[in-house]
């Protein structure tokens, strides 16, 4: 038959012999170290909550009868004794491809629309989870939540101190910095103050974040099942958009969450949480770090209205936490920001 630019040629036989002699030892390897996963869910990014968020697809992936479920994260304590992962794979990315030849399907769930690199991106209107669970071909309803498994005696080590509460602050130094999530450290530091005496507040983060006064320093010092660990053992989390706020919801803690305008909490957040959200005209705009407005909806939300959110949480006491649902749709639309055409980038 003659080539077709629509139907290449199949490889002819020897070659295909070739190929298989040449790959499965290579894939026998891998399989005997790993098992054959039949779907490889992988993000393949920096940023730690991206890897989390993983473990919701595999969760609802297991509740629709999955099998044989493989992740490949470098960060792969997010997953150990996980029920419904079966291989955890730390950054093997040989594994892809090697699925693949054995009938295998790899997954890189996604929760943008279109990413314009590197200014903004842009969303869908659907939650971020129900987006990611779109991609690896989820339908039906999923639960807006995060997983994590810690077994008992983890979580009896995270109690570091009497009525424990964990902050954390953000600056230019941090790891994964991101200028429009950074409210200002002098509110944190009133949250901390307004507190001593009934909190004892642990600040978990990166080395780089700024010390905040009269915390338990524990920035740059702990593993990331560690900080599981002292959140569960915590009144409630204050913090900004990030991992932390993901790590807290997997171990089923409330937090004080600043949003600011950047993105809106119905889009990437809990409802279970207290979510300070300014609703400047440019809001949610999904920008990394850029600006238009010198974040006046950082400015807009006040330590008072971050200490009120506290005492919300506080006056619920071990209420279990809601978990909000959403169905997945066929098609996905985007989220366009409101600022898109109207300013220069």
């Amino acid at each position: 038959m003659p080539k077709d630019g629509n139907h290449p040629q199949e490889p002819s036989w020897p070659r295909r012999l070739y190929r298989w002699a040449y790959w499965f030892p290579r894939d026998l390897r891998l399989f005997l170290r790993y098992g054959r996963p039949q779907k490889v869910v992988y993000f393949g990014g920096t940023g730690f909550g991206d890897d989390l968020l993983l473990a919701t697809v595999l969760h609802e992936l297991r509740k629709r009868g999955e099998r044989r479920l493989a992740v490949v994260s470098r960060l792969e304590e997010l997953f150990q004794k996980a029920p419904f992962v079966d291989a955890v794979i730390k950054e093997d990315w040989r594994i892809l491809e090697a699925a693949k030849r054995f009938g295998g399907r790899p997954i890189k769930p996604t929760y943008y629309v279109q990413s314009v690199d590197p200014h903004y991106d842009i969303p869908s209107r659907n939650h971020i989870i129900t987006a990611m669970c779109h991609s690896a071909g989820i339908r039906g309803r999923v639960d807006l939540r995060t997983y994590l498994t810690l077994t008992s005696e983890e979580r009896v080590k995270g109690q570091l101190r009497p009525d424990q509460a964990v902050i954390q602050a953000t600056a230019g130094t941090s790891t994964n910095f991101s200028a429009n999530k950074v409210w200002h450290r002098d509110r944190y530091q009133a949250v901390v103050d307004h507190f001593r005496g009934r909190l004892n507040f642990v600040q978990l983060g990166s080395s780089g974040d700024p010390l905040l006064k009269g915390v338990m320093d524990q920035r740059g010092r702990t593993t990331l099942r560690e900080s599981a660990a002292i959140l569960s053992q915590s009144s409630l989390c204050v913090t900004y958009v990030g991992f932390l706020m993901h790590l807290a919801r997997a171990v089923d803690v409330r937090s004080v969450v600043i949003f600011g305008g950047r993105e809106r909490p119905d889009q990437s957040g809990y409802t279970c949480n207290e979510n300070l959200f300014y609703p400047v005209a440019c809001a949610p705009c999904w920008l990394r770090s850029r600006c238009h407005f010198a974040r006046e909806c950082m400015d807009g939300i006040t330590a008072l209205d971050a200490i009120a959110a506290a005492e919300r949480i506080l006056a619920r006491g071990e209420a279990p936490l809601e978990t909000a649902h959403e169905d997945v749709p066929d098609t996905l639309a985007a989220s366009i920001p409101p600022w898109v055409g109207r300013h220069e980038l």
